[in-house]
């Protein structure tokens, strides 16, 4: 599935986004979640309950082989990350909820993971495919390392903080595109063969991302925060730490499964790119509109009011 090189080099950019999403991240956004916890307490719930339920019923829908499903509801267990910060920035979301949400959701995997796979990925383990829980928790801490380091790099410098927060954004996107670039030539074909890759596999891939942000809207809206703060829960519920998952699955599983395994994730992490910004596009699109009325309306009311207005 993956060369050897193409497997270092995407470890290796793992750990430089995730110590880049340490860089967005500090005491203070603890202490933000602390203060306001329902906005935080909704995404949290969008991120681990929704995600892997989502997951979970389309695996048992289309009757997906055993790696399959696990690899899909893996994608569905990760935390958001930067890209998903990066994302909620270009569409004008609440820019310090999304950050508060990757700090609560990132910190909690390494406790939240696990348990979720035990619930949703054990049911479709078999005598070749078993999850090692002791590789799955070394991997998250590997991943988190870097986090910790990036939180420690903004605390004294926020200028070298920002850089890299940048940086770990950017590279992020550059991951999905180099996997693009080098993998899907030569799956193409795997792609868009029916016996290999079932249809149903390439919806699925497509509608947790897509399902992510429908429910992490409407969720939101539900319970009644506002339409910012549900629209920055919707994208952060839908955009899933993709490269987290590619670390995760090539770090604890052999050589002989992960690549089946590895599949639905990397098919998830292409489509989400191209989901993520049409709906971002749209988010942007709706909230000019939004804004443009309000602003009109504020002027006529301020013009009727102020007696100004001459019939």
């Amino acid at each position: 599935m993956l060369t050897p090189t193409e497997t270092n080099l995407l470890i290796l950019m793992t750990f430089v986004i995730m110590f880049g999403l340490g860089c967005t991240l500090s005491i203070r956004d603890f202490r933000e979640a602390i203060r306001h916890p329902k906005p935080a307490i909704v995404g949290f719930l969008s991120q681990y309950l929704i995600m892997p339920t989502l997951a979970f019923g389309m695996v048992k829908l289309f009757r997906f082989s055993d790696p399959v499903a696990i690899g899909l509801i893996i994608v569905a267990c990760c935390p958001s990350g930067t890209t998903s910060s990066l994302f909620n920035y270009f569409a004008k979301g609440d820019l310090a909820l999304s950050i508060s949400l990757s700090t609560l959701t990132t910190t909690v995997a390494l406790f939240a993971l696990p348990i979720l796979l035990g619930i949703y990925a054990t049911p479709f383990t078999n005598d070749q495919i078993q999850i090692d829980f002791g590789k799955v928790i070394g991997s998250l801490v590997i991943c988190l390392v870097p986090v910790v380091g990036g939180m420690y790099l903004k605390s004294k410098s926020e200028r070298w903080g920002k850089n890299m927060e940048e940086t770990g954004g950017v590279i992020g996107i550059i991951v999905i595109i180099f996997l693009i670039i080098s993998w899907l030539p030569r799956n193409f074909e795997r792609m868009l063969n029916p016996e290999e890759t079932s249809p149903f596999i390439l919806v699925a891939s497509i509608f947790l991302g897509l399902g992510g942000f429908l429910f992490g809207y409407y969720f939101s809206r539900s319970l009644g925060m506002n339409k910012r703060k549900s629209r920055t829960v919707s994208l952060e519920t839908g955009i899933q730490n993709g490269p987290l998952a590619f670390a995760i699955i090539t770090l604890s599983f052999s050589a002989q499964v992960s690549g089946d395994i590895l599949w639905p994730a990397l098919l998830y992490s292409f489509f989400i790119v191209n989901t993520s910004t049409l709906v971002t596009y749209l988010i942007r699109k709706y909230t000019f509109e939004e804004w443009f009325r309000f602003e009109n309306e504020t002027v006529k009311e301020e013009i009727f009011t102020s007696g100004s207005l001459k019939l």
